[in-house]
């Protein structure tokens, strides 16, 4: 049986043999007594073979074709050892069965870089089912998982070893602490470093998420988002320190530098208050931390809210100062900014119903539109700087408009008799009418804005925003208009003189409120006016009629007298003519009387009655009576010449009277007057 080397061995022997035949003449080549051969040495070591040392030349190997390789022998010696210079060149030996190429040992990826790599087969890996674990000091600083489909690369991160499945952490201690949460994604320092069982959360962002602990679906982007969320959920933060402090509110939406920073979702006097806020822009909805259903679009806009709810603000400070209102809308820069506490409020346009801290339930509409208090509830203003100035109001349009219509009238609600109760035909007609003094007028703008105190609109540095040309043009044209009208404090007066409770003046309800009429409430007064003026009408004609009726009766009874007293006066002629020479002058003497209208007529309280008397006469009276004839009052008169007499109609009632004067029995005339009440 042959004896087998290993090839260094067999390596060594040949070199020996070799070196030794090359060398049998060199007298500095010498064989000690060790058994030791040296090639440039005189003291090869003891325990080699063969030792060389040269520092200018080297050891050549035979060198031959693959051809003179294999034609070396049948079957060459193992571990011969040749240089092939062809068919990849190289050094070969013969391992007992064939020849075999002498490779380098592999050396690894080089510190200074790698050249010549084959991606196929050049990797940094493992090739069986372990995964792959980067370390820095000894601790995990890298982990892709191909089981569980987790990858991490950072100081640090997935350090927990996680069971959970499908996440991504890069960054310095990025999902430190996960075991069981999936589907996360953490990119940046300490990102959901905190993290154990949340899922399907994404951090990017040094801290983000980064005391995250079983919250899920969360989304923060941006430094310090999300930073103290431990179990809210379905939260979205854009923006540095978005959400920072949100603790387990949930459904939230933070977009910008610290929207919704100090939203937490903490339990609060009536429960928990949940989230679902969406705050849009640098700072908005930053203080928040029990309100809930809020949405905010602008910088800083619900700023300082704490707990309201249901509140929409959109446009940069709108409702920046809300702590608790509710239920308010703002749209427009600095809309509703110092609202505190007043709810169901809606503001639309710039700086719009900034007075207001405490109202609610108002509308006002406009750049500018405001209130001159605050406190006011109910009450709604519809234009550009146009003023709310007391509760219960709405005002249309500012001191500049000069008009104001529309393609129908107004209607006022209700007017259904089902829903009026203590009604009462009380309302003064003449009587109020006649005591009204309608004038023309110019407004004075200036005495206007000097009562009602309207608060000044200002910019984002605090300064007054003056008036504008336009603005300045159309109040000096307002004032040049002259307007017919009235004087709210003389109809005022007027009907309080006649105890009447007139709802056409709207009183100033504080002292920066001004006096208004109300034009609409006119047309009952008026109307009754013109009632009383036809019933008036009617009753005088009326008693025209019965006068004429009257007077033609009197007329009749006259014609019937004087044709009796024609009779007798014939019969007193023929036997006494001293005494129908009487009877002519009484006759001659009684025609000079005369009866006059009387003034006024018609009249309320008392009339005087004008009246002539001839110069002999024995008696004379005024006559009133009613249209039935009744005799109701007779004065005695005296004298000669023309007289008057004042009427009392103090026991009367309203209607139409006859008067008559009679002279030594005889009518002279009869006259119709008419009382009013």
């Amino acid at each position: 049986m042959k004896k087998i080397y290993s090839f260094w061995q067999s390596f060594a022997l040949s070199i020996s043999l070799l070196f030794v035949s090359y060398y049998a003449q060199a007298q500095t080549n010498t064989f000690p007594s060790t058994g030791s051969a040296g090639i440039g040495t005189t003291t090869p070591d003891a325990l080699s073979i063969l030792e060389m040392i040269s520092t200018s030349k080297g050891l050549l190997i035979p060198r031959m074709t693959k051809t003179q390789r294999d034609n070396i022998a049948i079957v060459p010696p193992t571990g011969l050892l040749i240089y092939q210079t062809n068919s990849t060149p190289g050094f070969y030996y013969y391992n007992g069965s064939a020849w075999t190429a002498v490779t380098p040992k592999a050396k690894g990826w080089s510190l200074t870089g790698n050249a010549g790599t084959n991606p196929a087969t050049n990797f940094i890996g493992t090739t069986d089912g372990q995964a792959l674990v980067f370390k820095i000091n000894n601790q995990k600083a890298g982990y892709l998982d191909h089981l569980n489909g987790n990858s991490g690369f950072g100081y640090q991160t997935l350090n927990a070893n996680p069971s959970g499945s499908y996440n991504t952490a890069i960054g310095f201690w990025a999902l430190f602490s996960n075991t069981t949460g999936y589907y996360n994604t953490a990119t940046g320092g300490y990102a959901l470093q905190n993290n154990t069982g949340g899922i399907g959360n994404t951090a990017n962002g040094i801290s983000a998420l980064r005391n995250n602990t079983s919250g899920s679906d969360n989304t923060g982007a941006g430094a310090n988002t999300l930073f103290h969320n431990t179990t809210g959920y379905s939260n979205v933060a854009v923006g540095s320190n978005a959400l920072f402090n949100n603790s387990f509110s949930h459904n939230n939406v933070a977009v910008g530098d610290s929207a919704l920073y100090n939203e937490s979702g903490e339990i609060g006097a009536f429960g928990l208050i949940t989230g679902n806020n969406v705050a849009i822009g640098s700072k908005a909805l930053y203080s928040n931390t029990l309100g809930g259903s809020n949405t905010a679009n602008g910088h800083a806009a619900l700023y300082t809210n704490h707990e309201g709810n249901y509140n929409t603000a959109l446009g940069e400070a709108a409702l920046y100062s809300n702590m608790n209102g509710y239920n308010n809308t703002a749209t427009g820069v600095d809309a509703l900014k110092y609202n505190v506490g007043g709810h169901d409020n809606t503001a639309f346009g710039t700086a719009t119903f900034n007075a207001n801290i405490a109202g609610s339930n108002n509308t006002v509409v406009g750049s500018g539109a405001d209130a001159n208090l605050d406190g006011y509830n109910n009450s709604s203003a519809f234009g550009s700087t146009s003023a709310i100035t007391a509760s219960n109001q709405v005002r249309i349009g500012n001191s500049s408009v000069t008009s104001i219509g529309g393609y129908a009238g107004w209607t006022t609600l209700p007017s259904d008799k089902r829903v009026k109760k203590n009604i009462k035909e009380n309302v003064p007609g003449l009587a109020f009418i006649n005591k009204l003094k309608p004038v023309t007028y110019n407004l004075d703008i200036t005495a206007i804005d000097k009562i009602i105190q309207r608060p000044a609109i200002k910019d984002k540095d605090g300064k007054t925003i003056q008036p504008s040309a336009e603005e300045l043009t159309a109040t000096k044209k307002k004032e040049q208009i002259i307007y017919t009208g009235f004087v709210a404090q003389d109809v005022e007066t007027a009907a309080r003189s006649l105890n009447y409770d007139f709802s056409g003046v709207d009183a100033p309800k504080n002292d920066k409120d001004l006096y208004g009429l109300r034009y609409s409430d006119f047309v009952m007064p008026l109307v009754k006016a013109v009632q009383e003026l036809s019933k008036m009408n009617d009753e005088k004609d009326a008693a025209i009629q019965q006068q004429r009726i009257e007077i033609a009766d009197v007329k009749s009874r006259l014609a019937k007298i004087e044709a009796i007293m024609s009779v007798q006066q014939s019969t007193s002629t023929i036997k006494l003519p001293r005494l129908n020479n009487a009877v002519a002058q009484e006759t001659s003497n009684i025609s000079s009387a005369s009866l006059e209208q009387n003034t006024p007529n018609p009249f309320s309280n008392t009339a005087t009655i004008n009246y002539s008397l001839p110069a002999r006469f024995s008696s004379a009276q005024i006559i009133i009576t009613d249209n039935s004839g009744k005799v109701l009052k007779q004065v005695n008169v005296s004298g000669s010449g023309k007289g008057s007499v004042q009427i009392n109609a103090a026991t009367l009632s309203a209607g139409a009277y006859q008067y008559s004067l009679l002279v030594d029995g005889k009518l002279i005339d009869t006259k119709q007057m008419e009382l009013l009440r």
